[in-house]
């Protein structure tokens, strides 16, 4: 072989080792990038994650205020409804008396 096919086999060979310098540098920088979107997207799913946890916390606390507001509605209805209960017992005791005072006072009407 001649002297200057082997200048170009090595400037070949030079170019090819640059390209696979250049190459292999590309390939770094984008694994390098790929670790960071990685990284990114991990902070992403955990950040929801939180977010996740704490609106499951605040659908629990309304839940739980609504079924206290709803008890508490309930409790005052049943206490009304003891209150009239009360009330309709009270004025059903009233009336029997007056009616024994009237069925009283008939008869002594017809006494006399």
């Amino acid at each position: 072989m001649s002297e200057e096919r082997f200048d170009r086999i090595e400037s070949q060979i030079a170019e090819l080792r640059e390209l696979i310098q250049q190459n292999m540098l590309f390939t770094q920088q984008s694994i390098s990038t790929m670790q960071q979107n990685m990284v990114a997207m991990n902070q992403n799913i955990d950040a929801l994650r939180e977010d996740v946890i704490a609106l499951r916390h605040r659908i629990d606390s309304v839940e739980g205020s609504q079924n206290v507001i709803i008890r508490e509605g309930f409790q005052s209805l049943m206490s009304y409804n003891d209150d009239l209960n009360y009330e309709m017992s009270d004025i059903a005791r009233q009336t029997r008396l007056l009616k024994r005072r009237v069925v009283r006072l008939e008869r002594k009407d017809r006494e006399d």
